[in-house]
């Protein structure tokens, strides 16, 4: 083990230093660079020449530079990927477009649209859904007010780009949490796309189909685009069927003095099947199967989301930036596991940005109600009453930031001195009526401060470094029982000081993004799942989290067999470091759920033509405890792929994508337990089998 550590941390120091040695100086007059100011007041503390942070470095369309100019001016751990990197393969799901990105480790949980993500060990403990990081569907939050979100709300094929500010760098969105921000973006309605087809199909009965419009910009300054999709699987496993329908309808209008505004309509419906966990042994026999509890109680989650949004935005080149997002959505779930669930919700929120000189405020609100039926699963249908309860939310953010020079462009040299404050309020409030008469009101806050600092060379590189405090208040899956009545009322909320030391920067050969992390964590949630269904969730009194996140794009060969191809290698590693500090039960022992490494890599041949083909892997090196007595793990494994795609100047594309072509039969995410006593259980979900998809997307 302490071999393997040594060799991959060695190998990748060993190509970020000589990468290092290799970088250019922009020459702003150089037409063969991109030119990344498109508007010189987008953000008024940018002034560097050409730094587009990203896992395609040397171009990014036009409409994605405003958001890499503000992921290059932040001091911290910061990143942005465009659709290029997940349009031309399969994406059906949220790991699928989170693939490749520094610092994120998704992993598929019971197939479909489900997922397990984790940023920093934030989220790990989460059994159902998402938790423990704030995600954004451009800049709207798809989590409840409590903290949690839904998969099922994510549509691959509406997102254009994605920004993740890892840890505690989400407080340049409002964040407050260990894990940080993931906003999933989409550009305004552009006229390039004015109808849109797409459609695939591949292994497990998946197909997918979309078609889109959008209104003629160049007639009127109104522009309004549509987008339908479809989404069905019969599954890799037996119980695992999904329908998803979605609709997403952007207005954009353009109003007086350059300011504009967008009304968003989206709307989701879903039913996707829930397959059983597995013993490692079962999984191993046959992963394809499930267990006759979950089949017999028809185990599903049935999901209908509404969402209504209005944002407007001040002209660019205004002295003072502005925007302001206001929402409301609304979602009720049907969900018969161990018990069947009846939940009807309500948010509504505000999301204000201001932007002038150097000064940056940041005010995030939402407030939102639960009604949640709990009754018997009688074989998939609800039958007598059991639990009744109602929960409020409301969460407040407000965070202020400060750039100051210290050497302001110093022969082409930066240095900036960043300040942040931050100030968070949450409440929850529950109220059970049935089976008996409880009442719990709960509020947490919490003053996070911010010191950073970000060295911008004179050549296309930058190192930051920060000192930086989180916060995460208890969602309800926390504060609840879940199927049982009562409050989990010793519960404490989250917090931690984190620090990082990283850069980001590109080359004529190489692109990189490596952050090292430490953080010390007070009062850590940590999730246990039973036998029955039953979850709790307990606070570790002191808990460490370190490691290192790296991301990685080495032009290997350009011109190799024709004029204007390329050979590129781009690669994605973390190395995990979670464990419980001085614990009077568990000692010091790692916190499980996730793999000590993790890498992904592929190697892409590119030809001027169009043409796109390469192998990848995905690689577990080491098995990782599920419990946290650290008495049992998974198996290691490697997963190898193909992918051929191609792209033709008249707007057709299409692809082939391989997935698990060795066909190793493997574990995909664990249930958290806090000792299996070194036995085998019903805590594992398998992952897909060999799998083989193909796609055509045309534009015209």
């Amino acid at each position: 083990m302490k071999l393997i550590n040594a060799l991959i941390l060695l190998l990748f120091s060993i190509s970020v230093a000589w990468s290092a040695t290799k970088t250019i100086t922009a020459d702003p007059h150089d037409s063969s660079k991109p030119n990344t100011e498109i508007n010189p007041n987008a953000d008024k503390v940018i002034e560097q020449d050409v730094l587009v942070v990203s896992d395609s470095a040397k171009a990014l369309p036009a409409p994605l530079q405003t958001a890499a100019k503000r992921i290059k001016a932040w001091s911290g751990a910061a990143n942005i990927n465009t659709a290029e990197m997940w349009q031309q393969q399969r994406a059906t799901n949220i790991k699928d477009v989170l693939d490749y990105m520094p610092g994120v480790f998704a992993q598929q949980r019971n197939g479909a649209e489900s997922a397990r993500i984790a940023i920093r060990g934030s989220g790990l403990g989460r059994q159902f859904q998402g938790g423990g990081l704030l995600l954004l569907q451009d800049g709207i939050p798809l989590n409840t007010a409590d903290g949690s979100f839904d998969f099922q709300a994510v549509d691959p094929w509406l997102i254009d780009y994605i920004t993740v500010h890892r840890g505690a760098n989400g407080m340049a969105l409002g964040g407050s949490t260990l894990g940080g921000v993931i906003n999933l973006g989409s550009t305004l309605p552009d006229m390039a796309e004015n109808k849109l087809f797409r459609v695939s199909a591949g292994s497990y009965g998946t197909r997918r189909v979309m078609v889109g419009y959008t209104t003629d910009v160049s007639q009127t300054e109104d522009a309004l685009r549509l987008r339908a999709s479809h989404f069905s699987q019969q599954g890799f496993r037996v119980q695992n069927q999904q329908n998803s329908n979605r609709l997403d309808l952007q207005y954009l209008s353009k109003l007086d003095a350059g300011w504009q505004q967008r009304i968003g309509l989206y709307h989701l419906n879903s039913q996707a099947e829930l397959p059983s966990s597995l013993s490692r042994a079962l999984i191993m026999a046959d992963p394809r199967q499930s267990r006759a509890f979950n089949i017999n109680g028809n185990f599903n989650r049935d999901l209908t989301l509404s969402r209504l949004s209005y944002q407007l935005f001040s002209p660019e080149n205004s002295q003072q930036l502005w925007s302001a997002t206001f929402f409301i959505a609304s979602k009720t779930l049907d969900n018969p596991v161990f018990t069947y669930i009846n939940r009807d919700s309500d948010d509504a929120g505000i999301h204000i940005n201001w932007q002038y000189d150097n000064h940056r405020l940041v005010i995030n609100s939402q407030w939102g109600q639960q009604d949640e039926l709990r009754r018997e699963n009688e074989a998939g249908v609800p039958g007598a009453l059991r639990l009744s309860r109602q929960q409020t939310a409301q969460t407040t953010s407000a965070s202020y930031q400060f750039q100051y020079p210290l050497w302001p462009n110093s022969h082409h040299e930066k240095l900036t001195l960043s300040l942040g404050l931050q100030a968070i309020h949450a409440r929850r409030d529950i109220n059970e009526t049935m089976p008996q008469a409880i009442t719990s009101q709960r509020t947490y806050s919490q003053i996070n401060p911010r010191l950073a600092l970000l060295y911008q060379s004179q050549n296309n590189q930058q190192w930051f470094t920060s000192l930086t405090r989180s916060f995460e208040a208890p969602t309800f899956a926390e504060l609840n029982n879940g199927n049982q009545a009562g409050i989990n009322t010793p519960l404490k909320a989250q917090s931690a000081v984190s620090f990082e030391l990283g850069t980001r920067g590109f080359n004529d050969l190489i692109s990189w993004d490596v952050s090292a992390y430490y953080s010390r964590l007070d009062n850590e949630f940590i999730r246990f799942r039973f036998p029955d269904g039953a979850t709790k969730t307990t606070n570790a009194n002191d808990s460490i989290h370190w490691g290192l996140e790296a991301g990685l794009v080495w032009t290997i060969k350009d011109n190799m067999v024709s004029v204007g191809d390329q050979v590129t290698l781009t690669s994605h590693y973390l190395f995990n470091q979670f464990h419980l500090d001085n614990d009077p039960v568990y000692g010091n022992n790692l916190i499980p759920g996730i793999p000590e490494h993790y890498i992904q890599s592929k190697l892409l041949y590119r030809h001027p033509s169009g043409w796109t083909v390469g192998p990848n892997i995905e690689w577990i090196p080491s098995a990782y405890y599920i419990d946290l007595a650290n008495s049992f793990r998974t198996e290691n494994h490697i997963l190898a792929g193909l992918s051929i795609s191609y792209l033709s100047p008249n707007g057709f594309e299409w692809f082939i994508d391989a997935k698990n072509i060795n066909n190793q039969t493997h574990i995909s995410t664990t249930l958290p337990i806090p000792d299996t006593g070194d036995n085998d259980g019903n805590y594992f979900y398998s992952g897909e089998g060999r799998a083989f998809y193909t796609g055509l997307k045309w534009t015209f």
